[in-house]
């Protein structure tokens, strides 16, 4: 505040002054007038006020946001710890696809081998040769689709798809009885 010069006081006006308290608490009327006061003219806004403005559909929009932003965080955390663990699995096993190219290979050569033995089985026996035809096709068929969906723009993988559905639709004309096996 403004400091007053003691010289200029009298010996009792420095007396009087210096019995003065330093600091004095207003009355709590005086505080609530003023209060009201600042309120009347805007300056302040009441707490009870604020919350009163508090619209229901604020209060949808912002559990709304929270549990959206709850989802958010918890798929992308998801997505990241996925992708870390393929990085991982990778880098533990990165002979993967070769391994799985190999046992493709073998499983090959088996399932010529078994077909081979089908058709053999076949012949001497003329009922079976209908089933066994369809055995055959039935695995054919998984095999170009799973070329087609390794190499999709491979000429050769589509044209073996087209000429088989033609083929099969060509047969399945001449003969009305079909044996399938599912499997």
């Amino acid at each position: 505040m403004n400091e007053i010069n003691h010289d200029d006081l009298t010996p009792a006006e420095r007396e009087e002054f210096e019995k003065l308290p330093m600091e004095k608490i207003p009355s709590r009327i005086l505080e609530e007038r003023t209060v009201r006061a600042l309120k009347d003219r805007g300056l302040i806004r009441s707490a009870t006020g604020r919350m009163a403005r508090l619209q229901p559909w604020m209060a949808a929009a912002a559990v709304a946001a929270s549990v959206a932003l709850f989802v958010s965080g918890m798929l992308i955390g998801q997505m990241m710890g996925t992708k870390q663990t393929v990085d991982t699995l990778a880098a533990i096993y990165p002979d993967a696809t070769q391994r799985a190219a190999a046992m493709v290979q073998a499983t090959g050569s088996e399932h010529a081998a078994a077909l081979e033995r089908l058709v053999d089985a076949a012949s001497s026996d003329p009922g079976q040769r209908g089933m066994a035809r369809e055995v055959a096709l039935a695995a054919f068929w998984a095999a170009a689709e799973e070329i087609v969906r390794l190499a999709p723009d491979d000429p050769l993988a589509a044209r073996i798809l087209q000429e088989f559905g033609r083929g099969e639709e060509t047969e399945a004309s001449q003969d009305e009885t079909r044996n399938v096996v599912w499997f």
